[in-house]
């Protein structure tokens, strides 16, 4: 939850930043993308750890295999389950969020 906040607190920044500098060329499809490349980094990451954690023959036990998913997940009970969960919401968030940057994209031309 702590990495979701701060990701999206920067973005906020990113996307005001961008708006007061940019003005009337300011387009809202553009911000997105820097969060896009973050949410797709995220679900590979996490894809890759719930992959390691789930064929028990890769590993001793089950563990964080990157340092992004270690920021995601935190230290707390670990579980397979746990980890297909996380996996899970970054693939809607990126699939939602790639829909929203196209909706916005067309809507700007």
């Amino acid at each position: 939850m702590g990495f979701t906040l701060i990701t999206l607190t920067l973005w906020a920044l990113y996307t005001f930043l961008m708006k007061r500098n940019l003005g009337n060329e300011f387009m809202f499809s553009k911000s997105l993308i820097p969060l896009i490349l973050i949410c797709l980094i995220s679900t590979m990451c996490l894809g890759i750890n719930y992959v390691a954690s789930a064929v028990p023959s890769l590993n001793d036990g089950i563990g964080i295999h990157n340092f992004w998913a270690g920021l995601i997940i935190g230290e707390d009970s670990w579980s397979v389950q746990l980890f297909k969960t996380y996996f899970n919401l970054s693939v809607y968030a990126s699939l939602f969020l790639t829909f929203i940057y196209s909706i916005s994209a067309l809507l700007k031309k």
